[in-house]
């Protein structure tokens, strides 16, 4: 009887020691479940106008990014690399007339000389920028981003002078091409709103603060039409 009872508690006490290691066990697998966060690709390019007093030109950029969403968050962090392309286009004419005049010794008469000098001026600008964008929930569908990039500008310069002299019934034609190009830093700021029309497609609208250094041609600096000035802007982005 007494061997019996014994054997019945060295069983129980045998079994609640396995049910607990068991318990202990299973304790230790849980862990805490980390935040999903994931990176996805984006595309997309904009619309602006650049309004200034050195430049008032149309802008155009495209960019290819990653964005950083976690689950549960209402921001984002992305980088993307952007090109830019605007350019501008000036000419100008001027127009000198010499009235004719006689020769004393030889009673000879010159006649009217007019002189027109034309002057074409086409400037290409190319910013590449690698950015940083933050955005987060602003109300419903609309989110509000913000952010900043630097790189460098690719400046081309072309200039075209024809000057053409008549007098009398004679013309003659001078034409002088110049053409240039220079690297220069360039950045911007940036901050607009977001309308998530789907789960891939979104249209943004916002502005642009830039900072340009001066374009060396020939030798010779000129001030850069890009500096300080404002870049509005609209566009849209497919997410990958």
């Amino acid at each position: 009887m007494k061997l019996t009872t014994l054997a019945t508690i060295t069983g129980l006490a045998l079994a609640a020691t396995a049910q607990a290691g068991e318990e202990a066990s299973a304790k230790q697998v849980i862990a805490p479940i980390a935040a999903l966060c994931d990176w996805s690709w984006f595309a997309g390019g904009s619309v602006g106008v650049i309004d200034g007093d050195d430049w008032d030109e149309d802008i155009y950029t495209l960019h290819i990014g990653k964005e950083r969403k976690c689950a549960g968050s209402k921001s984002s962090h992305a980088f993307f690399l952007e090109v830019g392309y605007t350019e501008d286009d000036e000419s100008s004419r001027t127009v000198v007339n010499t009235p004719g005049e006689q020769i004393i010794d030889t009673s000879e008469f010159l006649p009217d000389t007019q002189e027109i000098t034309q002057l074409r001026l086409e400037t290409e600008i190319i910013p590449i920028t690698l950015n940083y964008k933050y955005e987060s929930v602003f109300s419903g569908n609309f989110n509000w981003y913000a952010g900043a990039g630097a790189g460098i500008a690719l400046v081309d310069m072309d200039l075209k002078e024809t000057t053409t002299t008549i007098q009398g019934d004679s013309n003659t034609s001078v034409v002088d091409n110049q053409s240039d190009d220079d690297a220069v830093f360039y950045a911007h700021i940036f901050a607009g709103l977001v309308y998530n029309v789907s789960d891939s497609w979104e249209v943004f609208g916002g502005a642009r603060y830039i900072f340009m250094d001066d374009p060396d041609f020939g030798g010779d600096s000129v001030e850069s039409p890009l500096d300080e000035e404002v870049q509005y802007e609209l566009g849209a982005r497919y997410n990958f």
